[in-house]
């Protein structure tokens, strides 16, 4: 483990505002793009980062929306493939050509869609509790209630105690953090007013994000699935069960059986950032190419 690993601060702009990040290391030949998760943002990675190699370089984001990053323009509903469109504003700013990609939950599905549409652009990726987006049960419902904007304001000025905010990081959300996992969210989380703080959040999050498709065009669309993947699955997750099905069938939709590797791991949705030492060693084998499918 790396003790005490810093980081600077960074600001890739975008045009409409600047996705925020920071970088860990100096520039090197081998480079790691890490993104988090729907309403967490980069400090999700923070303890999972002194456990991996000094040998990269990694910048770690906040999606649009979240963090420290300007949220998508207003007056619209959010679409998945902005988001998959973001990192390629990211790359290039960076003037990465390649780089390998570490992302949790909606991190990792977005990195599924980016690889496919911009191939090669993706070394590997490693997704944690996460892969393809979970699909529309009922496309109409959910179309009308993205394009009900006015529900998304209702409580967007609330301001908020720490230990308030504390909580929610910890308690309000799928699956629970621990204390250390939480403090790790908190500085990106929230601006401070006065005495109190406000969630630096995209209300239109409210709706998780998902790209309208049926099954059958998911499955035609990863047919050009190429890029090798670890998912590290926790067993504790609420997603464990439909994960670990979609999983299996990867191998019959892409004709590929080698470009998957399959892990699970003790803990919930967010073991990597409550016990990041549980699924570091498996990325660090996965980083050198030692790690052999276990489909």
């Amino acid at each position: 483990m790396n003790q005490g690993r810093t980081s600077i601060e960074v600001k890739f702009p975008v045009p409409w505002g600047h996705i925020a990040g920071k970088i860990y290391g100096s520039l090197k030949e081998e480079r790691v793009l890490m993104v988090h998760g729907i309403l967490d943002n980069a400090g999700t990675f923070d303890r999972l980062i002194e456990h991996l190699p000094q040998k990269y370089q990694y910048v770690n984001i906040d999606l649009p929306g979240h963090g420290l990053s300007s949220p998508m323009p207003s007056g619209m509903p959010l679409h998945y493939f902005d988001y998959v469109h973001s990192i390629l504003f990211v790359l290039d700013a960076l003037k990465w050509q390649t780089c390998i990609y570490i992302g949790h939950s909606f991190g990792a599905h977005i990195a599924t869609y980016f690889s496919i549409l911009y191939p090669g652009r993706l070394e590997k990726i490693v997704a944690l509790d996460g892969f393809l987006p979970f699909l529309v049960k009922d496309i109409v419902p959910y179309i009308r209630d993205v394009y009900n904007l006015n529900a998304y304001t209702k409580d967007s000025n609330i301001l908020y105690t720490k230990d308030e905010i504390m909580y929610a990081l910890q308690f309000k959300r799928f699956e629970t953090l621990r204390m250390e996992a939480a403090e790790a969210l908190f500085k990106r989380a929230v601006t401070k007013v006065g005495d109190l703080y406000k969630f630096n959040r995209d209300t239109r999050l409210r709706h998780v994000v998902r790209p309208f498709f049926t099954l059958e065009q998911h499955k035609e669309i990863f047919k050009k699935y190429t890029t090798k993947t670890l998912i590290i699955i926790a067993d504790s997750s609420v997603r464990v069960n439909i994960l670990s099905q979609i999983v299996k069938t990867l191998p019959l939709i892409t004709n590929k059986t080698d470009l998957f590797t399959v892990i699970q791991v003790r803990g919930n949705h967010d073991v990597h950032n409550n016990y990041p030492e549980w699924v570091a060693p498996h990325i660090c084998k996965f980083l050198d190419d030692n790690l052999q499918s276990k489909l």
